[in-house]
């Protein structure tokens, strides 16, 4: 009985080569998304795998309370790991992890690296295999373990094993190591990884307090093996007695007590979008929420529009069936198995989609992973839930979009249809509904694709309050750099001028809490030059004066922006008294509002103090926005010759809101590929609809041409009923669109956003008008012009 479904399925495809080539790309479109989509979960859900045994592994938590809230965070005070080791009742075995930025000389070349520090059970207790050598000289002074992919960039086409690497800490004194070992790359979707790492002891600095000693401010991860699992309560109580002693030497960082978390919960507590976040770890984080459920989100619409459209389609092209209906229902045939039969040449339509959507996989997934960073490509060999998904995907949607269908068309009378008097309507109630809500989610990822264009053109010319597009930044790592570098730079004809600061607005100002008599605020601080460093920033001074160049200022006075005396209420700021943490300054100068975050959050109220010019991390260096390239090079071919055991470390203030451009631009491709593939799935379904109202109301058109009908009339009289259907979908996208866009985007992501207007709604309308005009439009016209002989000579 199968085999003679599959017999039928197939001859009826084959003689509906339109109708199958349009379920078939649209289908095999959506499950490719969908498996995408997989993909994107799998990779997430499979964090730390690599590491199989860690059943009784815990990493080490500190309890915190922060503006009134407790909070989890994933580090601990330094001496804690040697208390636990000390008390009867504690952990059986510890290791403990940090790490540092670190310069690697190769030649006269230096790079910027990160090194980790960690005691040798950690590779106890994780898996990390190694490629080359061993870890018996771990724990020397002098061994260090590199991984495959440090191996590859500064020992090419060579076993490392036995090399110098000399490494250059933060005292900026050089150290030679020994490469003992090289560790397999480690998958990217592991919590841990490393390119450089060495024994622990050689992470503590020499002339700072004792890792003991509690005054000791450094915070590390710490993992613990308990084998006894009951045991963790007892650990963690014993261990809240150093909550007190901790708190005495740490007043700026003061804990509750401290929790131990499985590692296997590791990887679900580090987005900061989810519950149970973990704050502080100095681990890899696995972004699952934003990053899973928008893909997600996506290609189930991308699905359901599919499977709308495939019923639409079904139900069109059911209609030069009947009479094969009427006929196997007389000769005995029941209606259960006309379902199946409907049902089988689903099934065949939708894995024929699943083996196309291979190949669309195959072609979108280099740019997916360009998109994402991270290689998303599918084990076909061990990823067994992978080939499950592949069959469940397409037997679901056989299920859902051809059930209807079946049923339906099964249910008609037979002697009914053989005496021609049932016919398929041109569509029903439910038809409409599926064309409708096609129609209305591509208007309304059409709205929100040109809204958002118009928020990437607005970016682009926003003010942001100071000259974020002629500035270039570069690090400094010690003092007397700044002088010898700025001094060098300055004989540039290219450059307008030259400033140092602490902390640089938009990356690395921290936050105080301003008090005045009757109220108080947390505010935005950063240390900042003279005046010379409003004048290269471009902020603009409102009231007051600049800073003194004599270094008067530095213990007394302070600047602040606009918003600041707002929410102070302050009306006449020059001379008035703020307390910042206990210490007074005097308010000497108010300067414009910047936009230190970009349009995403509101301008905060903000101090600027000024900086010693011995204390300078950054120099800020202006130019205009056409030369900054050519600046930009200049400084790096100079700070490599001055300073050349030290890389250049320097970017431009604008990179600071790259991150925010790249989201609006995608946010921007997401809306307009989302309206694309809707639009012609849409507007299939509708061809397939029209084409079906052409086909039963072809004697009337005949007969209406040959009484006189114009082809301009005919064209209305077939299309009436489809642009009330058009409108109505227009004006819930566009509603959609509107309540998405005010109510969402420029409300909780965008609260810097351009005034839509009317375009994005007129946009829309002509798009959708010419897409479909230019698709059904043919079709409509040939039937209107065909000569009404031919639909009458039946009669």
């Amino acid at each position: 009985m199968f085999s003679n479904y599959l017999k039928i399925a197939l001859r009826v495809l084959w003689r509906n080569k339109i109708y199958v080539v349009l379920n078939i790309a649209g289908l095999g479109f959506a499950i490719a998304c969908c498996i995408l989509s997989y993909l994107n979960y799998n990779y997430r859900e499979r964090f730390d795998q690599n590491h199989p045994h860690t059943e009784h592994i815990y990493r080490l938590n500190s309890t915190r309370v922060v503006d009134g809230n407790k909070q989890s965070w994933a580090v601990v005070p330094l001496p804690l790991a040697q208390a636990m080791e000390k008390e009867t009742a504690g952990a059986d075995r510890i290791a403990r992890l940090s790490s540092a930025a670190v310069v690697v000389k190769i030649g006269q070349h230096t790079f910027d690296e990160h090194i980790h520090y960690a005691d040798k059970t950690l590779f106890d207790f994780f898996n990390f295999p190694l490629k080359y050598g061993n870890l018996s000289g771990f724990n020397q002074s002098n061994q260090v373990v590199i991984s495959e992919t440090f191996a590859d960039k500064y020992f090419p086409k060579q076993i490392p094993l036995g090399q110098p690497l000399t490494l250059i800490g933060s005292e900026g004194k050089p150290k030679i190591y020994t490469v003992g070992a090289v560790a397999q790359q480690i998958p990217a979707n592991s919590s841990i990884q490393f390119d450089l790492i060495t024994s622990f002891e050689n992470g503590l600095v020499q002339g700072r307090t004792a890792p003991d000693d509690w005054a000791n401010p450094s915070l590390i991860t710490t993992f613990v093996e308990l084998k006894n699992v009951n045991a963790s309560r007892f650990v963690t109580t014993n261990l809240n007695r150093y909550v007190a002693l901790h708190n005495r030497n740490q007043t700026e960082w003061p804990i509750e007590g401290f929790t131990l978390q499985p590692f296997s919960a590791l990887a679900a507590s580090s987005d900061i979008d989810m519950p149970g976040y973990v704050h502080g770890s100095q681990l890899t984080a696995n972004p699952r929420g934003v990053l899973v459920i928008v893909p997600a989100i996506m290609s189930v619409f991308i699905l359901l529009i599919t499977c709308f459209n495939f019923t639409n389609i079904s139900i069109a092209f059911a209609s030069s069936r009947l009479k094969e209906i009427g006929i196997r229902k007389v000769i005995g045939g029941f209606k259960r198995q006309l379902i199946w039969q409907f049902l089988t040449e689903n099934i065949v339509l939708c894995l024929l989609a699943a083996a196309l959507a291979l190949l669309f996989v195959h072609l979108l997934l280099p740019t997916v992973n360009q998109l994402t960073g991270i290689d998303l490509s599918p084990d076909y060999s061990r990823d067994y839930v992978f080939w499950l998904f592949l069959l469940f995907i397409p037997a679901v949607s056989a299920i859902f979009s051809g059930l209807y269908p079946a049923v339906y068309v099964s249910s008609f009378q037979p002697l009914l249809i053989l005496k021609g008097k049932t016919a398929l309507g041109a569509s029903n109630r439910f038809t409409r509904l599926l064309l409708m809500s096609q129609f209305s989610l591509s208007c309304f990822a059409l709205v929100v694709g040109i809204v958002m264009s118009q928020n990437a053109s607005f970016q682009q010319k926003v003010d942001f309050g100071y000259s974020i597009n002629e500035v270039a930044i570069v690090e400094i790592s010690h003092p007397r750099d700044y002088d010898v570098f700025s001094q060098a730079v300055q004989q540039n004809p290219e450059i307008k001028s030259i400033a140092g600061c602490v902390q640089q607005i938009g990356n690395g100002s921290y936050t105080q809490i301003a008090k005045t008599e009757n109220s108080e605020i947390q505010t935005q601080v950063a240390q900042v030059g003279g005046e010379g460093y409003l004048n290269s920033m471009g902020i603009r001074l409102v009231q007051g004066r600049h800073f003194y160049n004599t270094g008067a200022d530095a213990d007394a006075s302070i600047l602040v922006n606009q918003t600041f005396l707002q929410r102070l209420q302050i009306k006449q700021p020059l001379g008035r008294q703020i307390t910042l943490d206990s210490a007074h300054y005097t308010i000497v100068g108010v300067v414009n509002d910047y936009k230190e975050y970009g349009l995403h959050g509101l301008v905060p109220p903000c101090v600027l103090r000024m900086a010693k010019p011995g204390e300078y991390k950054f120099m800020v260096v202006r130019t205009d926005k056409d030369k900054l390239p050519q600046v930009t090079r200049y400084l790096q071919s100079t700070w490599q010759q001055l300073v050349p055991n030290i890389p250049y470390r320097g970017y431009l203030q604008s990179d600071l809101i790259e991150k925010e451009i790249r989201m609006t631009q995608a946010f921007k491709s997401i809306a307009f590929f989302l309206a694309v593939i809707t639009l012609l799935l849409s507007a299939s379904g509708l061809f397939a609809q029209i084409s079906l109202n052409i086909d039963k109301r072809s004697k009337e058109i005949g007969i209406r041409k040959v009484l006189g009908a114009s082809i301009l009339q005919i064209i209305a009289l077939v299309n009436r009923e489809f642009i009330r259907i058009l409108l109505i979908a227009f004006v819930a996208g566009s509603i959609l669109g509107y309540l998405f866009t005010s109510k969402f985007i420029f409300q909780v992501i965008y609260q810097y956003h351009p005034v839509a207007g009317p375009t994005p709604y007129i946009g829309t309308f002509l798009i959708v008008l010419l897409c479909c005009s230019a698709i059904i439009g043919t079709r409509v016209f040939r039937a209107a012009r065909a000569n009404p002989v031919d639909r009458l000579r039946s009669e």
